[in-house]
Formats: C-alpha cells, sequence, structure tokens
C-alpha cells in the first residue's frame, strides 16, 4: 500500500473542513452573521487550498457553540421565548428580529448561542429571574 504523503494529508483536511462549511451552509438560520460572512470567504478560496491551523480551530470553536441545547438553568425554550416574546415591544430591533424568527420556527432546541442571547433578553429586559450560572455547562440543557 503506498504512503500517503504529508501535502495529501493536509489537502485531505482541507477537504474535510470545506466539507464541513457546506454542510453549516445547508442551514444558515443557526450561524452567527459574523461567522457566516467568514464561512461563505471560505468557500470562495481555491479548491485546493491548505486552511491554516487557525482557520480549522475557528470553524472547530463554531461547531462546538452550534451543539443543541434544550433549555437553560431549568427554564425550557418554549419557556423562555414566551417570557421574552411578552416584552418584545421593549426590545431594539435586532432582538425583535431574533425572537420574531424564534416564534415562527418554535424551535425545541437551540444552539448555545442562540439560547445564551434569548437568556439575556429574559434576564435584561423581561425581567425574569433566570439565575446567573458559573459553571455554564451545568445550566445547559444538553439535546439528547
Amino acid at each position: 500500500m503506498p504512503r500517503i504523503g504529508k501535502a495529501q494529508r493536509a489537502l485531505d483536511r482541507a477537504h474535510e473542513h470545506r466539507q464541513k462549511i457546506e454542510q453549516l451552509l445547508a442551514e444558515p438560520d443557526c450561524l452567527r452573521p459574523w461567522f457566516l460572512d467568514w464561512v461563505e470567504s471560505q468557500l470562495k478560496r481555491d479548491r485546493f487550498y491548505i486552511y491554516s491551523e487557525t482557520e480549522h480551530a475557528v470553524l472547530e470553536r463554531e461547531l462546538e457553540r452550534l451543539k443543541p441545547y434544550r433549555g437553560f438553568a431549568g427554564y425550557g425554550i418554549d419557556e423562555l421565548l414566551r417570557a421574552a416574546t411578552g416584552y418584545c415591544a421593549d426590545c431594539d430591533l435586532d432582538d425583535q428580529e431574533f425572537l420574531e424568527r424564534l416564534n415562527r420556527r418554535q424551535p425545541s432546541q437551540l444552539p448555545q448561542w442562540q439560547l445564551l442571547h434569548l437568556v439575556g433578553i429574559c434576564r435584561h429586559v423581561a425581567g425574569l429571574d433566570v439565575p446567573f450560572q458559573e459553571d455554564l455547562e451545568a445550566a445547559l440543557t444538553v439535546a439528547a
């Protein structure tokens, strides 16, 4: 069996990187706006471009933040969404659009960044008594 060289391994890893990005673009609603721009710029590169370790790290970090969760600190997503929606008029325009998108979808689980955005609205705008958690992983309810 022939040996696979260092350059071929790097190219294979670059193709895996592109595949992950293409899969992410299938559901752009769950991506943060800056990350969506970054991902689209990554795909504009030549097919044989070898991505840097930093580019791989950014992708892996964001993939971790996209892991779905069902709730926060004992509150389900539906409870948090109901509480935040009641105070939608007190939110700024970006938060109102965010809540409208969530209300249209009625999700049962959200990626970490969207869940934390919703918790922030509940805590600061709706006045819901969501406890601050020192241990973020303990507060998040992982989706099955």
